[in-house]
């Protein structure tokens, strides 16, 4: 089969609501995706780095902190929208997506997608580690997967 769309779910299922990519994932799992749908699942965004190829459109969803609207609002943001300023941390530990993106472009600019699009949940930083999302994020859940349905199905 073919990788039209891969989905990258990102997030740390024991961290509260940093578990909302992955929770979203769960959703796209149970409701079926189609053919052509590559589904994925990383803990922090340096682990995106070989994801990033040989499909037509990639998505990512994660948890965002602020991004206006208030806890549990689902934003849809293009690549270009993202930061990337500022890659010279001593170690992968702590990139942004948007650094982690700037370097995948940067190392490998002819392999990476050229459309990728990010499905974000607005959360508050998580206060300890813990499973579960807060009652805003999980009322999310339904929203991001429907954000990310419809995103699939441009991709067709």
């Amino acid at each position: 089969m073919d990788v039209v769309v891969r989905v990258i779910a990102i997030g740390q299922r024991a961290a509260g609501d940093d578990g909302v990519g992955p929770a979203v994932l769960d959703a796209l799992r149970a409701q079926g995706t189609g053919e052509g749908v590559d589904l994925c699942e990383v803990n922090e965004p340096s682990a995106l780095l070989p994801l990033l190829e040989d499909a037509r459109r990639v998505i990512l969803v994660d948890a965002a902190l602020g991004g206006g609207g208030g806890v549990g609002t689902v934003h849809v943001l293009a690549e270009e929208t993202l930061d990337v300023r500022d890659i010279a941390p001593i170690s992968t530990h702590g990139l942004t997506v948007g650094q982690v993106l700037g370097l995948a472009r940067a190392l490998a600019p002819d392999k990476v997608c050229r459309d990728i699009s990010i499905v974000a949940v607005s959360v508050e930083r998580p206060a300890c580690l813990a499973y579960g999302l807060s009652p805003e994020a999980l009322a999310a859940v339904p929203r991001a997967a429907e954000a990310v349905r419809n995103l699939v199905a441009g991709a067709s």
